[in-house]
């Protein structure tokens, strides 16, 4: 959490200073949602000011394997156990109509 709260005040003292801020991620080990969403959070402070955050280079490494691994749970459209996860219910085009043949 240390870090977190490191790299949002650093996120924060670049965007009040400067009006395009480039992220160099070609040297993170290690990513992690936190990360992502601290750069999105970045990303769209930024714009709100006028201004813009933006990556270096194209995502690589640990950034691009947290940005493409698998979702932790499968859609709820797709899985019942999700929709039940989710506390939804089930479509009603997704219902089998007695009825119909």
């Amino acid at each position: 959490m240390r870090t977190a709260d490191a790299l949002c005040a650093t996120l924060r003292e670049a965007i009040a200073r400067h009006p395009d801020v480039s992220i160099d991620c070609s040297a993170a080990a290690e990513v992690d949602l936190t990360f992502i969403q601290l750069l999105i959070a970045a990303r769209k402070s930024a714009r709100q000011s006028g201004k813009a955050v933006a990556l270096m280079a194209r995502p690589d490494g640990a950034l691009l394997h947290a940005l493409t691994a698998p979702a932790f749970v499968s859609s709820p459209r797709t899985n019942p156990a999700s929709r039940r996860f989710f506390g939804s219910k089930e479509p009603q085009h997704e219902k089998e109509d007695p009825h119909r043949r």
